[in-house]
């Protein structure tokens, strides 16, 4: 699935992408780059994504980033929380490559 998130994403010749594997490096990769839109999933090892979500709206250079999540999570109450946190769109997987570009074209507005 994040094969197909990271295809969607570089059609946008405009984005630059980093891509890691967990939620620790995830934090990692925020303090040493800036990034405009940050894409998480919910279950990641080691840090899940609800306290990213957290910690990333607790960094005072994430304030306008805008936080996707991208998950299987269906429980309405979930994606409430995650929306609560700081989310500004929330994607259920399965993804497809239509629906990643909606989402970022909302998100960059039009080019």
């Amino acid at each position: 699935m994040r094969q197909l998130l990271m295809l969607a994403i570089r059609r946008f010749p405009q984005v630059e992408v980093d891509e890691v594997g967990d939620g620790v490096a995830a934090l990692k990769a925020l303090t040493t780059s800036t990034y405009d839109v940050v894409f998480v999933d919910l279950n990641m090892p080691i840090l899940d994504g609800m306290k990213l979500i957290k910690r990333i709206r607790e960094d005072e250079r994430y304030g306008d980033a805008r936080i996707v999540v991208v998950t299987t999570e269906e429980r309405p109450e979930v994606e409430k929380q995650a929306l609560e946190l700081g989310a500004s769109h929330y994607v259920r997987k399965p993804v497809n490559r239509r629906a990643i570009e909606r989402v970022l074209r909302d998100v960059l507005g039009p080019e």
